[in-house]
């Protein structure tokens, strides 16, 4: 694999700090419309992902300017990532389904090899940002729908570029791709919360 150049390492941040932005408003979206339980949930699977994505960004920074290359920071991201979207996922259904209160069920326990945790990191993210897209549907935020399908799209298009050989020039690809979703996911989470505080839940 080619080496990291430090303005590759430096955009890796775009995209979780788009993503934390995100995530900020559909906390707050998810305590409106279904409480604190739901609240919680949403928290836990959001800095569960971002901390993920910060951790490795991290290690790529540190690995690009040769000052480290602490491995376990880029590993981890799969441990954290995984559940987070699965949080994410629950949240998103718990929303959808309406006003009824209930407590958030509690995340399951995830195996520790890659391919399984990928699994879950994808279709629990897909399944999230799809969700979403419906709910915004559903209360008539067609531009908030726009950028959870836009994050979904990323989401495929990331799945489709997964294999392959890893150079520097098809990450930044993947970044960019990756930074789109983040922003099409922000941008979602920002307007369905506008919906919601304007419309109630």
């Amino acid at each position: 694999m080619e080496a990291y150049p430090l303005s590759l390492a430096l955009f890796d941040f775009v995209p979780v700090t788009l993503f934390l932005v995100g995530a900020f408003f559909l906390v707050r979206i998810a305590i409106q419309m279904r409480g604190s339980p739901c609240g919680r949930m949403a928290m836990a699977g959001s800095l569960l992902v971002f901390l993920g994505g910060f951790l490795k960004a991290t290690w790529k920074l540190l690995y690009a300017a040769e000052l480290a290359d602490i491995r376990w920071m880029s590993e981890v991201q799969f441990a954290l990532v995984a559940p987070g979207f699965l949080a994410l996922l629950v949240t998103a259904i718990l929303m959808a389904r309406g006003r009824t209160q209930t407590a958030a069920p509690p995340v399951m326990a995830i195996a520790a090899w890659k391919i399984p945790l990928l699994a879950i990191m994808t279709l629990s993210s897909m399944g999230a940002q799809g969700i979403l897209a419906y709910l915004s549907f559903r209360r008539k935020a067609r531009l908030a729908a726009v950028g959870f399908i836009v994050a979904f799209l990323c989401l495929v298009a990331m799945g489709a570029m997964a294999s392959g050989e890893q150079t520097v020039a098809r990450q930044w690809v993947e970044e960019s791709i990756n930074t789109l979703g983040q922003l099409g996911f922000m941008v979602g989470a920002v307007l369905l919360h506008r919906n919601v505080r304007a419309l109630g839940c």
